[in-house]
């Protein structure tokens, strides 16, 4: 991830070390790609070794181990949670978090952009090419969703 972003990052956890569930061991998160059956993209495995998951302006990403600020459930539990009631071709989805309307906020691997899908119109929308984009656009809130 790009320095001026990891340095944004920092500053948040600074302000409010309790709204990030803290760092992770590579073991865990290798641990959690076999348990999903992928492959993590970098910038995510990158926040997930930093931060573990948490409050990163206007997102909340969910990691392995819960924010004492933020309710942020298991992705693992989340992912497989939505991989149930998705729709075919969602079987590899990977969620980092769910708006207020309930609907998951994620990437479907192999492809990495950002995605959500709204059960309400049935479809995908996509908030970010990567998640290190999605990062970006959740520090300077030009997301547009309401957590």
């Amino acid at each position: 991830m790009k320095v001026t972003l990891i340095n944004a990052i920092d500053a948040e956890y600074e302000m409010c070390p309790e709204a990030f569930g803290g760092s992770l061991k590579i073991e865990e998160v290798t641990q959690a790609e076999d348990e999903l059956n992928i492959k993590f993209p970098e910038d995510f495995i990158e926040f997930l070794l930093r931060y573990g998951s948490g409050a990163v302006g206007e997102a909340i990403i969910l990691g392995l181990k819960e924010v004492e600020f933020v309710a942020t459930p298991s992705f693992i539990e989340k992912s497989k949670h939505f991989r149930g009631i998705l729709p075919k071709g969602y079987e590899n989805f990977i969620t980092i978090g769910i708006d207020g309307a309930g609907n998951p906020i994620g990437f479907n691997f192999p492809n990495t952009e950002i995605i959500t899908f709204d059960f309400n119109f049935g479809g995908k929308e996509v908030l970010a090419k990567t998640f290190e984009e999605y990062l970006e656009k959740a520090i300077h809130e030009e997301l547009n969703i309401q957590f």
